[in-house]
C-alpha cells in the first residue's frame, strides 16, 4: 500500500467485518495482491470457486517448507497443490533461500509444476565470515559473548533455542548495559513488532531471538550474528546466519559450541520421531497418551495426521526414512562446527554448491584457499560426502513410496 499496491490479508486478526470487506475488493477486482497463510488456503479456494473467480498468479514464500526434507516442514503447504488446482492452475512461482536439489525436486512434485523454470542463485554470501568458538563448559557462553558484544560490532542479533534463554539472557545483556530486548513468538504481537522496529531503528544494539526472528524480518545493517549453541540443521543455520550482512557489507557469524548441543537435538529427533513400539502403542491406543510425555503423544498424532491412511508397513518406513534424514542433517551440523575443514565449504557443498576458495572463516584465516573436497578432507569429515547421498535417497524414497 505504501508503495501503491492495492493489497490486502486474510487472517485471525481481522474482524469479521474487515475479512468481508476484503473479500469485497477481491470479488469486484480492486486488490491486485492478496497475502494468506497456507493454513487458511482451503478456505479461500472456497470463496474463489464460488465466486468463479481466478487469481492470475500464485506467488509461495519459504516454499522449503513444502518439503518434508525441509527444515521448516509444515503439512498445510502440502496443501497448496489442491489449492493451486482448486484455483485453476494459475501460473506459480516458489521462492525460497534454503532449498537444496532434494528440497527442489520435491518442491516442484509438491506442487505438481510439470514443465518449469529453474532460477538458481548462488548460496554464497562473501561478506559472511563464519566462526565457531569451542566452549568447555556451557557457562563460558555468556563472557564469550560479552566479549564479542565489547568490540562494538554494530546490531546483532543473539540466537537461542528456548524462550525462557531468550527473556533471560536479554536481561541479563540489559543490566551488564547493552541496550537488548528479548524476540519470540510467546511475546504479544504488538511487544514483538515493538522490539523489531527499535532493532532497525538502531535504538537497540542487540536483539536475543529464537527462530522466530527469522522468516519475513528484513534488517539490513546486522554486523554479528551469534548461535547460542548449535542449530539441529544446516537449512536452519545458514538462514539465521544469513540475516547478517544483507546490505552487503561485512558480517561476522559465530557459533558458541558445547559438546553437548548434539545430544540434546538428538533427545530431541528421538521425540520428534518416536521409536515404532512407541507410535504402535499410541496409534492403536489413543486413551495411552498419559503414559508418555505429552510432547511424545503430540508427534504420534502429528505423524498419523501426516501420514494419512498409509499402510503400517509404509507408514513405519516413512517416518524411519525422516527420522534417519534429520540424523544425517545433524551430523552435517557436527561436521561444520567440529572437523578441520572450510566452514563455507561444509555448507555450501550441503546445497550442492562447491567452492575453490574461502571468503572468510577461521579455519582458513584471513587468505583465502582452495576448500578441501578431495582427499585432504579434515578429521572426522570423510563421510561428508555420503551424508548428501544418503538425505537424496531417502527423499526419492519417500517420493517413490507416495506415488
Amino acid at each position: 500500500r505504501q508503495r501503491g499496491i492495492a493489497a490486502g490479508t486474510l487472517n485471525s486478526s481481522l474482524t469479521a467485518d474487515e475479512q468481508a470487506e476484503v473479500m469485497a475488493q477481491v470479488q469486484d477486482g480492486s486488490l491486485r495482491l492478496l497475502y494468506i497463510s497456507p493454513e487458511r488456503a482451503p478456505r479461500l479456494s472456497e470463496d474463489l470457486v464460488r465466486h468463479r473467480i481466478k487469481p492470475r498468479l500464485l506467488a509461495i514464500d519459504e516454499a522449503h517448507c513444502i518439503s518434508e526434507w525441509g527444515h521448516d516442514f509444515r503439512p498445510s503447504y502440502r496443501e497448496l497443490a489442491a489449492f493451486r488446482i482448486a484455483c485453476g492452475l494459475p501460473p506459480t512461482v516458489a521462492l525460497t533461500g534454503t532449498a537444496t536439489a532434494v528440497v527442489r525436486t520435491d518442491i516442484i512434485a509438491s506442487l505438481a509444476l510439470g514443465k518449469h523454470d529453474l532460477h538458481l542463485a548462488s548460496f554464497n554470501r562473501p561478506n559472511l565470515h563464519f566462526d565457531v568458538q569451542w566452549m568447555r563448559r556451557p557457562a563460558e557462553r555468556l563472557p564469550a559473548l560479552r566479549a564479542l558484544l565489547d568490540r562494538k560490532p554494530g546490531l546483532t542479533i543473539v540466537y537461542v533455542q528456548t524462550r525462557a534463554s531468550c527473556d533471560a539472557l536479554a536481561q541479563a545483556l540489559w543490566f551488564s548495559g547493552i541496550r537488548s530486548a528479548a524476540y519470540h513468538a510467546g511475546l504479544p504481537r504488538e511487544q514483538r513488532t515493538q522490539v523489531l522496529n527499535q532493532f532497525l531503528a538502531e535504538d537497540l544494539d542487540v536483539v536475543v531471538a529464537t527462530s522466530a526472528f527469522g522468516m519475513g524480518i528484513d534488517a539490513p545493517r546486522v554486523r554479528l550474528v551469534v548461535h547460542w549453541g548449535m542449530p539441529a540443521t544446516p537449512e536452519a543455520y545458514y538462514q539465521e546466519a544469513g540475516r547478517g550482512g544483507r546490505d552487503g557489507r561485512s558480517a561476522r557469524c559465530v557459533l558458541l559450541h558445547h559438546r553437548t548441543d548434539a545430544e540434546i537435538h538428538r533427545r530431541q529427533i528421538g521425540v520428534t520421531f518416536p521409536a515404532r513400539k512407541i507410535l504402535e502403542e499410541l496409534w492403536a491406543h489413543p486413551e495411552r497418551r498419559r503414559r508418555h510425555p505429552a510432547a511424545v503423544a503430540a508427534s504420534a498424532e502429528r505423524l498419523a495426521s501426516e501420514l494419512g491412511m498409509a499402510p503400517k508397513a509404509a507408514a513405519w518406513n516413512a517416518v524411519e526414512r525422516r527420522r534417519r534424514a534429520a540424523e544425517a542433517r545433524l551430523l552435517v551440523m557436527e561436521c561444520y562446527a567440529g572437523g578441520k575443514r572450510c566452514r563455507r565449504a561444509v555448507l555450501l557443498e550441503y546445497f550442492g554448491q562447491p567452492r575453490e576458495e574461502c571468503d572468510g572463516c577461521d579455519r582458513c584465516g584471513a587468505a583465502p584457499r582452495a576448500s578441501a573436497t578431495g582427499a585432504d578432507s579434515g578429521e572426522g569429515d570423510s563421510g561428508f560426502g555420503e551424508l548428501g547421498r544418503l538425505v537424496r535417497r531417502l527423499a526419492r524414497q519417500s517420493a517413490s513410496a507416495r506415488r
